[in-house]
């Protein structure tokens, strides 16, 4: 797609959701950025012991109790919306992302991976759509501020539940349940897969890969980093509050590397080139698709459902 309209498009979006919703919030680092535990994912093996909830059945898909749970009781349900296809032969379970208000925006992609025989999953980020506390101005406030300790606590949501749905999609289909994400929810799957090694396989589709990057060099999160600011810290310390549940900063990568692609657009305007290319090194990816798109517009190349299609057909004829 066209570099100039790319970043056009970007740039146009990013200030509507600043104008429109992040300038008109602020929020404080509340309990500072103390991490207890240090590690944000401590009790997964046990999260996994758990036996599998029963989910509700909805008009568009079907919602489950979320395993973790949050101050805010409309945000511990997760509501999953179902994009079937006639005799589907797999099936992705898809993480949306941030600040989303839309599920439409995902209608050109899916409408091609459906049409190569994939059931589609999409699962429901904490605090966003039904989940949005009515204290809450829009959709994401609460996923993504200011405010360290919710943000940490939301990430664990937001991870262990899609490894749950990843699950309950595998049991009750019988086929492959492969997990993929966009932006924000391509993060949320980047850390599932440094966490679980019998993933079917894992694409993530211009993923945050640095929270403290994010947040320090984002246009999109210039409030977020003045609130950071105003309370007093600095990069450094956002680097290390961060580190511990963000995909560059992870001691190890549970899923082999060959099950895992990376898909990013070199025109983006919110995450920038530069850390896709630090996590491709430092994670030592084999399995990479540049795209000529912006950060939004990625869902309109007319080639990524087929690559997609494509890279889950690949893991699936070297499946053990």
């Amino acid at each position: 797609m066209d570099e100039a309209s790319s970043k056009f498009v970007d740039q146009l979006v990013q200030g509507k959701l600043l104008d429109e919703k992040l300038r008109r919030v602020t929020h404080f680092p509340e309990g500072g950025l103390t991490a207890d535990p240090p590690d944000l994912f401590h009790d997964f093996a046990a999260h996994r012991a758990r036996a599998l909830p029963t989910a509700t059945d909805t008009r568009e898909g079907y919602r489950f109790s979320s395993p973790v749970e949050s101050a805010h009781p409309e945000n511990d349900v997760c509501e999953v919306v179902v994009h079937r296809c006639p005799t589907p032969r797999a099936c992705v379970v898809f993480q949306h992302g941030l600040f989303e208000d839309n599920r439409d925006i995902y209608g050109f992609l899916f409408k091609g991976l459906r049409e190569k025989g994939f059931e589609i999953h999409l699962s429901t980020l904490p605090y966003h759509y039904h989940r949005k506390p009515e204290a809450s101005l829009f959709g994401g406030e609460y996923f993504w501020s200011a405010h360290y300790q919710r943000t940490r606590a939301a990430f664990r949501q937001a991870v262990y539940e899609l490894d749950l749905l990843q699950r309950m999609v595998q049991s009750r289909s019988g086929l492959p349940a492969y997990v993929a994400g966009f932006s924000m929810g391509g993060c949320v799957a980047l850390l599932l897969a440094s966490l679980r090694a019998d993933l079917p396989g894992v694409a993530a589709i211009n993923p945050a890969t640095t929270l403290s990057g994010i947040v320090w060099d984002s246009p999109l999160c210039s409030t977020i980093k003045a609130d950071y600011q105003s309370a007093g810290y600095s990069v450094s310390d956002l680097q290390s509050a961060f580190a511990s549940f963000e995909p560059l900063g992870a001691a190890s990568i549970a899923l082999p590397l060959d099950r895992l692609l990376l898909a990013y657009a070199l025109y983006d305007q919110v995450t920038s080139l530069g850390q896709y290319q630090a996590l491709v090194s430092g994670w030592n990816l084999p399995r990479t698709l540049e795209l000529k798109a912006g950060h939004l517009n990625t869902l309109r190349v007319p080639r990524l459902a087929g690559d997609l299609a494509h890279f889950f057909d690949t893991l699936a004829e070297t499946a053990p």
